[in-house]
């Protein structure tokens, strides 16, 4: 099976939100859907539930040669901010309603939902309202009551908003064994370690546009060509790299990406003002190949 956009179309007022978008999800894998802010990734997130309306373009399943439109149930979806849950019920209330739209029995969503609230180390919280979790605490119920009902495809909108380290990493391993069972996961995110880590492909979108998509790994060995990662003595690899110029990306504050070839960064190498402590060949992160894309848009997470 396999999710389908095609040639998407939207609109608010004199502002195109999505020019001509088209994309492919498949059963099974991880599709980062990047871009800066206001480039048109959650508007897509919302056309691809029927939430918007398109001007232009559809979305569609197929499954077995034949396509159809997609139902509301075959998807599980995490919006940005916890949106998709009311903040004054208590968390089962929330699950055993959402279930029940679904046409789902208590007896199906309980059990279920009691499970990744487990995995989450909310199942205490059972009985409390959304809003008197922390930020973090209120992503994972959302997803646990998404991952509860089921779906087929898995659309998730910043889901490592308010989240710590640990809890990032166990929501990495979560979409990694959810992936392994066959779901399609639909990832928007400003983290762009963990989409590296997890995505499969990757989708570029810039104004409503679709940039470029391809195999994660495949995109960035063919915009890195050959580079050397160089690790810096002090935290200043951004400055860094605006003044060097064409060639140097900035990965982190203390490691600078160079991009050509080794007798090039050789004669390059005395124009570094700081100490180099050590010289490595690598490839850009993610983080690198956006800035390449759209300069200094540099995604930032939201404050919690």
């Amino acid at each position: 099976m396999r999710l389908l956009v095609q040639g998407v179309h939207k609109r608010f007022g004199p502002v195109q939100a999505l020019a001509g978008v088209s994309l492919e999800l498949r059963a099974g894998e991880v599709l980062g859907l990047l871009g800066p802010n206001g480039a048109g990734k959650t508007t897509l997130v919302k056309v691809i539930l029927g939430l918007l309306l398109p001007e232009e373009g559809e979305v569609y399943l197929e499954e077995e040669g034949r396509r159809r439109r997609p139902q509301g149930h075959e998807f599980g979806v995490l919006l940005e901010g916890s949106r998709n849950l009311y903040l004054n019920l208590p968390l089962l209330a929330n699950a055993l309603y959402f279930g029940g739209i679904r046409g789902l029995s208590p007896k199906e969503v309980r059990p279920r939902f009691l499970h990744w609230l487990e995995r989450f180390g909310l199942k205490e919280r059972l009985h409390a309202p959304l809003a008197s979790l922390s930020r973090g605490m209120q992503q994972k119920a959302a997803l646990a009551l998404a991952l509860a009902l089921r779906p087929r495809f898995l659309l998730l909108d910043e889901p490592t908003l308010g989240l710590d380290p640990v809890s990032r990493g166990e929501l990495e391993e979560i979409l990694l064994s959810l992936k392994g069972v066959g779901l399609g996961i639909l990832l928007t995110s400003h983290d762009l370690a963990t989409v590296e880590r997890v995505s499969d492909r990757v989708a570029f979108l810039k104004g409503g546009r679709l940039l470029r998509e391809g195999p994660t790994r495949a995109l960035l060995r063919e915009w890195a060509g050959e580079g050397y990662l160089l690790r810096l003595a002090e935290p200043v690899a951004e400055a860094l790299a605006e003044a060097l110029g064409p060639g140097w990306l900035a990965e982190g504050k203390d490691r600078l990406v160079f991009l050509g070839e080794w007798a090039a960064l050789k004669e390059a190498l005395p124009r570094v003002p700081v100490e180099v402590l050590e010289v490595s060949r690598g490839e850009p992160s993610l983080e690198s190949v956006f800035l390449r894309l759209f300069g200094r848009e540099a995604p930032k997470e939201p404050s919690p």
